[in-house]
Parts: C-alpha cells; sequence; structure tokens
C-alpha cells in the first residue's frame, strides 16, 4: 500500500465526518438540495490524484502524515537475506489482501443482492405504461413506491396503489419516483457503494452512507413540493407515511426509509428556500468543496510518490502468504543445512585476498530515501477533529472542544405511533356509500376506518336501473303517439286530395287513375293502425 492510498483514506474518512457536521446547519439554511451536494466531497477526495510540488504545498493532512512517520512505516523495507525471509512474517502482504478481500466480498454481496432484488421485483408484475424511457408497473412484491435500474429505470408501485392513496398522493409519490431517475441518484448510489466497498473496515463511511441516503431523500422531497407547492406538504406527508415499512434494498431509492422517517417529516413543516438561498447555497457548497480538496490532498511529495506507487506495489510479494503457511516444513528442512555455518565462519579470513571469487558479496545496499523525505520523529497520534459512535437508539458525536452532541434515533414504536393504520372493509353506516372516521387509540396511533357499503351501492344500481326502465318506456310511448299522428295528418291529408281531384274537370281516365291511387293509399293507412 502507497502513502497516498493511506492518506486518501483517511482523508475520505475526515471528510465524511466534516460532511456530517455541516449537512444539518446547510440544510437549515441553505436548503436540502445544498447538503445533498456536500456528499461530492468524498468523492472528489477519492478521485484526486498527487498533486506535484509545482501545483500545491504540503497540505495540512500531509504533514500530519508525516509527523506520525506513516510514510516510513508504509516504505518497503529491503530485501531481508534468504534464511531471515522465509521466518519474517508478511505484514504488508496480509493487510493488503485482507483488504482486498473485504472489497471484493462487498461488492460480490451487493451484486447477489440487487440481482435478487430485480428477479423478485419483476416476478409476477404489470405493467402500466411508459413516460419517456421510465417504465411504470406494479409487483406484489413492493411495499410501496420505489425507484431502480440506471440502463432500464422503472418506478415499481404496490399492489393496492390505487386504494391505499388518493388521486393527489399518487401523482406526488410517482413525481418523487421519477424525481430520482432524473437527478441520477440510481447511478450516485453504485458510485457511493463503491466508495463504500473501499472503506468496508471503516465504521465512519457506513454511517455517512445512511446520512448520504437521508440527505438524498430529502432533497428529493424538496424538489416535489417545489413543484406543488408549501401547501402540499400534508398530503405529501401522508404519502411518507403511508408508504413506511417493509423492506429496503440498497440498489433502489425507496418514497419512505424508516431511517429517515422523522427527519423527511420535519423538512416539509419548514421547507421554504428563495432562490437567493439555493444560489448562495450552490456557491457555498462550491467553496467548501474547494476548501476540503485543497486541505486534504497529496502535494509534497508529488512526483517521487506518483512515480513510486508502482514500485512498492510490485514488491509486495504476495507469495510470501503461501511461504508462511509452509514455514514450519521448510524450517524443518532448513536445519540440518544451517548447522555447518559456524564451523565455515572463519574461512573468509583464511582465504587470500588474491583471488577475486573467493571474496564474499557485499552486503545489499539500502534504498535512498527521496530527499523530501523528513525523518521520523516519534509518531505523535492526531487529534481527531470529530468522533461519531453509534450506540442502540442514538448516535453520539464528540467535537475537539469536548462538546458531545446526541442525536436521538425513533424506536421502531415510536415509528409505529407515526404510521396510521388504515382500515378498510365492507359495512353499512347509514344509506351512504363510503364513510370515513379517523380518531387516536389509547397507544397514541392515528386510525383510519373507512366502510364500503355494498347494500347502499346495490340500491343505487336499482334505482338507475329502474329509472333507466322508465325513460326507455316514455320514449316508446311519445314514438307511437308521433307515429299515429303522422298517420292521421296524412289520411286527412289524402281525404281532402281526392275530393279535390273528383271535383276537378280533368280527363275522365286521369281523374280515375289519381282516385285509384289515392283509395290504395288509404287502403294501406287502415291496414296499419298502429
Amino acid at each position: 500500500m502507497s502513502v497516498w492510498m493511506a492518506e486518501t483514506l483517511i482523508a475520505t474518512t475526515l471528510l465524511m465526518a466534516m460532511v456530517m457536521m455541516l449537512r444539518r446547519p446547510v440544510a437549515r439554511w441553505l436548503g436540502a438540495g445544498a447538503a445533498y451536494w456536500l456528499w461530492l466531497l468524498p468523492l472528489a477526495r477519492m478521485l484526486l490524484p498527487t498533486l506535484p510540488r509545482e501545483v500545491a504545498a504540503p497540505s495540512p493532512l500531509h504533514n500530519v502524515v508525516d509527523q506520525a512517520g506513516l510514510p516510513a512505516l508504509l516504505e518497503i523495507a529491503p530485501s531481508p537475506a534468504p534464511q531471515a525471509a522465509a521466518t519474517s512474517i508478511p505484514w504488508l502482504e496480509m493487510a493488503i489482501g485482507l483488504w482486498a478481500l473485504g472489497v471484493v466480498l462487498f461488492l460480490v454481496v451487493q451484486a447477489i443482492g440487487y440481482a435478487r432484488f430485480r428477479r423478485d421485483i419483476l416476478a409476477g408484475s404489470t405493467p402500466l405504461g411508459e413516460e419517456g424511457r421510465i417504465r411504470l408497473i406494479t409487483s406484489p412484491q413492493a411495499s410501496g413506491p420505489l425507484a431502480f435500474g440506471i440502463f432500464r429505470p422503472y418506478i415499481v408501485l404496490p399492489a393496492d396503489f390505487g386504494l391505499r392513496y388518493d388521486v393527489q398522493e399518487q401523482d406526488m409519490a410517482i413525481a418523487h419516483e421519477r424525481a430520482h431517475h432524473e437527478r441520477g441518484d440510481l447511478a450516485a448510489n453504485m458510485v457511493a457503494l463503491l466508495l463504500l466497498a473501499l472503506h468496508w473496515c471503516n465504521p465512519v463511511a457506513w454511517i455517512a452512507y445512511r446520512a448520504y441516503r437521508a440527505d438524498q431523500e430529502t432533497a428529493c422531497d424538496a424538489r416535489v413540493l417545489s413543484l406543488y407547492g408549501q401547501d402540499q406538504a400534508h398530503a405529501y406527508g401522508r404519502a411518507i407515511l403511508k408508504a413506511a415499512g417493509g423492506r429496503q434494498f440498497a440498489g433502489a431509492c425507496h418514497l419512505t426509509r424508516i431511517t429517515t422517517l422523522k427527519g423527511r417529516l420535519k423538512m416539509l413543516s419548514s421547507h421554504e428556500t428563495s432562490l437567493k438561498r439555493i444560489s448562495w447555497g450552490m456557491a457555498a457548497v462550491a467553496r467548501v468543496v474547494a476548501t476540503g480538496l485543497a486541505l486534504t490532498a497529496s502535494g509534497s511529495r508529488a512526483a517521487q510518490q506518483m512515480a513510486a506507487i508502482t514500485d512498492k506495489v510490485d514488491q509486495a510479494d504476495f507469495a510470501k502468504l503461501t511461504n508462511l503457511v509452509s514455514q514450519p516444513v521448510s524450517a524443518r528442512e532448513a536445519l540440518p543445512q544451517a548447522a555447518p555455518v559456524p564451523a565455515a565462519a572463519p574461512m573468509p579470513a583464511a582465504a587470500p585476498v588474491a583471488h577475486a571469487d573467493r571474496v564474499p558479496p557485499a552486503p545489499p545496499v539500502p534504498p535512498v530515501p527521496a530527499t523530501d523525505i523528513v525523518p521520523p520523529v516519534p509518531p505523535v497520534p492526531p487529534v481527531p477533529p470529530v468522533t461519531v459512535r453509534s450506540e442502540p437508539g442514538r448516535v453520539i458525536v464528540t467535537h475537539a472542544n469536548g462538546r458531545v452532541e446526541t442525536h436521538r434515533i425513533p424506536t421502531e414504536a415510536e415509528i409505529a405511533r407515526m404510521v396510521p393504520v388504515v382500515d378498510v372493509r365492507e359495512g353499512c353506516e347509514g344509506d351512504k356509500v363510503t364513510s370515513h372516521r379517523e380518531f387516536v387509540d389509547a397507544n397514541g396511533r392515528r386510525n383510519i376506518r373507512v366502510r364500503i357499503c355494498e347494500r347502499a351501492i346495490e340500491a343505487q344500481a336499482r334505482k338507475a336501473e329502474r329509472i333507466a326502465m322508465l325513460n326507455a318506456r316514455d320514449a316508446e310511448r311519445m314514438s307511437r303517439n308521433a307515429e299515429r299522428a303522422g298517420r292521421n295528418a296524412a289520411r286527412a291529408g289524402l281525404t281532402a286530395a281526392r275530393a279535390q281531384i273528383a271535383a276537378s274537370r280533368m280527363p275522365e281516365s286521369d281523374r280515375a287513375e289519381a282516385l285509384r291511387d289515392i283509395d290504395q293509399e288509404l287502403a294501406d293507412l287502415d291496414r296499419n293502425p298502429d
């Protein structure tokens, strides 16, 4: 492991702790979006290369590492003699191997878990439609609305989505998950998991990951409220509470995560950020990122350190781990050959100096350290700026000045009291089709009672059917009356025309033919009176 890698892991840990200290004040004064963008700082530091001497002076973190003697601790020692190498313990190779094994195992577990989650959530799902590239589906495995997928994005809704949420809550829940896709939160979560894999043995990184996911959801809530207005915060809070509970998956963005429920509900009651504050927030985030990178950059031994990384890693011989396992057998085999060494010790003094081939080889020259490496002083452990300790039910943050902050985590019982109990079943209360009643039980939990009266629905259906039949009967009667009136008018007209033709002075043959036709029409009308 190189000094640059050690400095990078230490620097990202300190920056995670710094972001956890700043996130709440930044969210309160500059908005939830600014607090979310602060998490770019550890990632940017992880990707920051070693800066050359001509570009940047030594950073404060670099000076602390030098004074603590970390460069000398991580330097590869000169190759020892064969017998000494066989009996020494390869601590460096063991540490690198253990760390690399943990990284691989973490990534494998996350990949398998995501594959199983995707298979289970798509099994038995029903497609609802598409919004651009985003596919909307319902799944019986989803306890609440969630979003997943980077190259094939999905928004998954629970099977009872239409019954559990009203129209306004449905629109806001879908807008929340759509915002995750539009902001690229799913890709950001994969990068965060990769960074967490490199810090798999670091408890600060695990706490920071949970805080990052909480800030991500809060920033998404702020975006939804900016679209629908602050007056819809109550409806949005109901949607969040209805989605609480169920299993959470690292590769997806859920509408509600139990660990962030309390903070998000508090944010809904105080979300009001002006455009001026947002502008100042973005500027402050950029300033904090630049300052954090400058204070933790690896900068004083730039060229030599960057060029020596490959050599140091190459010198780490992982075959020593195999030799360590087989060391007892090798030691027993080497004992008979090592016995004659004391008797042969005076031979170099008696050998002639003139023969060059008998001169013993010179001992290996130790490598010359870089010119800018200061000889290590006795290690002094650096004073951490903040200590974060997690205990059941709370998180304790101890600052360098001795100030202690305790953040309480709500218990499952308290969260259960926040989530209402919704009881929907068949039942009649009066003549109403549906009845709705809310009350608070003895445990302080809000209950919502909904009754749907099938008897009233059937009565309304029968009434509508009876009205439809009466209307059809009236229409038929009116049609018959109109037909009868038309037939009477036609008969009267034909009778008057016959009288006029009979009294006219037209030729006898023409009159007879006209009268015959009129009589035929009158006969047809008389044969079909209705």
